[in-house]
């Protein structure tokens, strides 16, 4: 239930101005990292606030007996909204206004024929995930494995190999195997996954290399390794008959076996949250174990 006296209203420029003024750089940006510098620019803020934001999505303001109370940013994409902002003023928080807000997203969603609402929340910003959660929001690929090991995985090849891939071919087989993924491991939102979701995925993904996943003599997955500061990381988009299999690891070691040294800090990451539920307990025998991604996807399917 919205709170009483409150409403959302589409925002206009005077209003937006003066509330802007209320909220700091990491109000603006908490769901949203990118939506630019100038919003930790107090001096600009103002003028820039109307502009930038208007080309980012549909900007709604919440009203509170007619006083301003908060700011709303959605974006329309292919299936579903995305909230990009959604701040309340200091001195108004924690009366309902989010829910309120949240709320009224899912009304504007339904009205333009939209069948989801998803965004990007911090996962140590427990307000946020709590609100997401209670307003029936689910997270969407959470977690991952972390091994802190100098050692290799005590693992073998056995018969399993990989094939570095580029250009189109790369192209589609990602899009092959993320459907793959969405299907067998979120069937709950997988037309999501493939569609708006898509750019999220993928977007650790212009750096590192690609590889198929061979386990003779079938094409099992794909694997995308990649190193960011003294960690590697790899996504795997695997064929759920391999989950919690020996030939999951087989294909997983293949994978690893294209680096030139054994790093410190091993993360796995999945293509999907069926498949680190299914096996997690491998990689936990191996000394991994599960860590929350910094920014966790939360995704609602509208009725």
């Amino acid at each position: 239930m919205p709170t009483i006296g409150s409403q959302v209203v589409p925002a206009r420029l005077v209003e937006l101005q003066r509330l802007i003024r209320q909220f700091d750089a990491a109000d603006l940006v908490a769901l949203d990292e990118s939506l630019g510098g100038w919003v930790s620019r107090p001096l600009i803020r103002e003028t820039v606030a109307g502009v930038a934001l208007s080309i980012a999505g549909s900007v709604y303001l919440c009203m509170l007996n007619f006083e301003l109370a908060g700011l709303m940013l959605i974006e329309r994409g292919q299936l579903a909204a995305r909230i990009r902002a959604l701040a309340v003023v200091p001195d108004l928080r924690r009366r309902g206004l989010a829910r309120t807000m949240l709320e009224a997203a899912e009304a504007l969603a339904r009205q333009a024929g939209l069948r989801w609402l998803w965004m990007t929340v911090p996962s140590d910003n427990l307000p946020a995930t709590r609100c997401a959660l209670v307003c029936g929001y689910r997270r969407y690929r959470p977690q991952f494995m972390r091994r802190q090991l100098p050692q290799a995985l005590p693992v073998h090849v056995e018969r399993a190999r990989v094939e570095r891939i580029g250009g189109q071919e790369a192209e589609q087989q990602l899009h092959r195997w993320l459907g793959v993924a969405a299907r067998q491991g979120d069937p709950w939102c997988g037309d999501l996954a493939q569609a708006d979701l898509f750019a999220w995925n993928t977007a650790k993904l212009s750096g590192g290399a690609l590889y198929l996943l061979i386990s003779a003599p079938d094409e099992v997955g794909l694997a995308h390794v990649r190193e960011e500061l003294s960690r590697r990381v790899v996504t795997l988009w695997l064929d759920r008959a391999l989950w919690n299999t020996p030939r999951e690891l087989h294909v997983l070691k293949a994978a690893l076996d294209t680096l030139v040294d054994v790093p410190p800090v091993l993360d796995v990451e999945f293509g999907s949250s069926g498949h680190l539920r299914t096996s997690a307990p491998s990689y936990k025998a191996l000394g991994f174990r599960p860590v929350l991604h910094d920014r966790v996807v939360m995704a609602k399917k509208l009725k």
